[in-house]
């Protein structure tokens, strides 16, 4: 059994941490094993009070090709065992969704099946010009789950999630782009610079306005009436440093320092 220091690389550079599926050899084909140790990474990273930005990507010229599907007749082969199996693709997926700084997925190459999947969990997408996104289940009579589905269906909507799952049809970025799932295509040559920028970007705002956004966005989607202390949130920001600190920085004309709170 691979070991999570194999299957994922983490390294940091300043308030970024990125993120590495590192299966080259397998196109970064997601098992069991890459899935549980992308949520144990996110957990703990997650507790990281200095991280403002994670970045997530894949070796060797690939994001990731979908599931391992040479697991799947020992793992998958009940409705238990398929269920079983879901709850730890569930557990990752769910870690990036709710990852408490934003997320930016680093998409080049091949972005398929449950690598499209973990890719859609995050905030932003910035993909290179060759990459390829698709969901090809109905080839191999999978059924996708609902949690899932109904995750990707909020982004993307019922017409073009149907588009994927019932043509099997790979498409190019520019199809992406159209379709809301990546949010930005930039020159192969030019998506590490691409990334980093925007990293550096999001990394040098307000923590808080970040957090608050993240969770005040999904939010929005629920179809409960939102409560007065929901809204009263909206407002509290303004007894943080950063408000503060980033009022101050406008006024004297200087790039803010932010602290978090």
């Amino acid at each position: 059994m691979m070991t999570t220091t194999e299957l994922i690389h983490v390294s940091c550079d300043n308030a970024v941490a990125t993120l590495t599926l590192n299966r080259p050899e397998k196109r970064n084909a997601l098992n069991a094993d890459l899935w549980r140790g992308l949520a144990a990474e996110l957990h703990r990273l997650s507790a990281r009070a200095d991280l403002r930005c994670l970045v997530l990507r894949g070796a060797g010229g690939h994001f990731a090709a979908g599931a391992d599907m040479a697991e799947f007749a020992q793992l998958r082969a009940t409705p238990a065992g398929a269920r079983a199996y879901g709850e730890i693709m569930l557990a990752a997926l769910w870690a990036l969704r709710d990852f408490p700084v934003p997320t930016i997925a680093r998409v080049e190459g091949n972005c398929m099946g449950g690598g499209l999947e973990v890719a859609a969990m995050c905030d932003l997408r910035v993909a290179a010009e060759d990459a390829k996104f698709g969901i090809p289940i109905q080839k191999v009579g999978i059924t996708m789950p609902y949690p899932e589905l109904a995750a990707l269906v909020d982004l993307l909507g019922r017409p073009t999630m149907l588009e994927l799952l019932l043509t099997g049809e790979v498409f190019d970025s520019a199809w992406a782009q159209q379709k809301g799932l990546v949010t930005r295509v930039v020159p192969v040559s030019e998506l590490e610079d691409a990334v980093a920028a925007l990293a550096a970007r999001i990394a040098a705002g307000a923590p808080i306005s970040h957090r608050n956004h993240k969770k005040f966005t999904r939010r929005c989607l629920e179809p409960q009436p939102l409560t007065d202390a929901e809204i009263a949130q909206g407002y509290a920001a303004v007894d943080s440093a950063d408000y503060r600190e980033g009022i101050a920085a406008f006024l004297g004309k200087r790039p803010p320092q932010f602290v978090g709170n």
